[in-house]
């Protein structure tokens, strides 16, 4: 079972709790770096936006270190202890095209991908991070009618997600938008009906400890990219 190495200590503070009843966490093995390596399989078919997700990681983050808007201890504990968080990776489609006979064997790959994706209740979030006094980044979003959801992660999860996918091979710094452009020659035989090209996405998964999801976090990696002629 694996901990977020994470430690808090200050002089002075003093924490009392106590543990639930129903308190349970599964199993959390860590990191399978050899998994992870091997990339997922790529053979799904043109009309999949994304191949299905693989967990390469899992492991478990103390309540104290995510913020869902409960101000009390006691509410925080009632909501979740403990907070489940998986690292998946998967396939996910950037540009497609179809062969109007004007392409020939060659393929002019020009797209613009945001390599930096949070979603909170299924809607893409904003990153706030100006408020560094608290070490609190906080993620926003808002629905069409004007609902908003917001959580916050302490700033050294954050900074270990991205520390986890800079050694990975990540590229983001400031720029939050990549454009891909290359150019792709068909090699095959017979010529070419579809083309598809796809970038690897690494997504840490924030869950409540009864399942309930609470964020994603998706890293896209402009450096890992795959084809597929059809």
């Amino acid at each position: 079972m694996e901990f977020l190495h994470i430690f808090w200590a200050k002089k002075g503070w003093k924490v009392c709790a106590s543990t639930s009843p129903d308190f349970e966490l599964g199993e959390a093995q860590g990191l399978d770096t050899a998994l992870r390596v091997r990339l997922p399989e790529f053979n799904l078919p043109l009309s999949n936006m994304s191949s299905q997700p693989v967990v390469v990681r899992k492991w478990y983050c103390p309540f104290m270190f995510i913020n869902e808007g409960i101000k009390t201890l006691k509410d925080k504990m009632g909501k979740s202890i403990y907070y489940e968080m998986t690292l998946e990776q998967k396939w996910e489609q950037i540009f497609s095209c179809e062969n109007d006979y004007s392409y020939g064997n060659t393929v002019v790959v020009d797209a613009v991908v945001q390599v930096e994706v949070v979603t909170v209740s299924g809607r893409e979030a904003q990153i706030d991070d100006r408020n560094a006094a608290d070490r609190l980044v906080w993620f926003r979003s808002s629905s069409n009618v004007g609902q908003q959801s917001s959580v916050a992660l302490s700033l050294a999860i954050v900074e270990r997600m991205k520390w986890e996918q800079e050694r990975a091979g990540w590229v983001g710094g400031n720029e939050r938008h990549v454009t891909v452009k290359r150019v792709e020659e068909f090699g095959g035989i017979g010529g070419w009906k579809k083309f598809g090209c796809y970038v690897l996405v690494e997504r840490f998964v924030l869950k409540r400890l009864h399942g309930s999801l609470v964020l994603n976090y998706d890293f896209k990696h402009t450096d890992q990219i795959r084809y597929i002629w059809e």
